[in-house]
């Protein structure tokens, strides 16, 4: 046979089985109990955790964008504070 001819009934074999594993999996899970939700992972490229990679005090985006609005917004508040104790001066 030809090399092409052999490649081309390699990749038929393995979608077939492809095909096949996935029919499987999807009629057993009919079968069995209600489906279990995947819950978010917290491992990056399955192998390291985001801490790992940057340290433990890594943040997500959102929740450092969070903290930052937070802290700006103490000071102006605190800034504000200060501004209203002082004495006003009347003409």
């Amino acid at each position: 046979m030809e090399p092409l001819t052999l490649l081309a009934v390699a990749v038929g074999f393995i979608a077939v089985v492809h095909i096949i594993d996935n029919a499987v999996r999807v009629l057993a899970k009919g079968k069995g109990a209600a489906a279990t939700k995947t819950a978010t992972r917290s491992d990056w490229y399955c192998f390291f955790r985001m801490s790992e990679l940057l340290g433990p005090d890594w943040k997500p985006v959102e929740q450092r964008e969070r903290e930052r609005k937070n802290l700006t917004d103490a000071r102006r508040d605190e800034k504000r504070r200060k501004e209203a104790k002082r004495p006003r001066l009347y003409v």
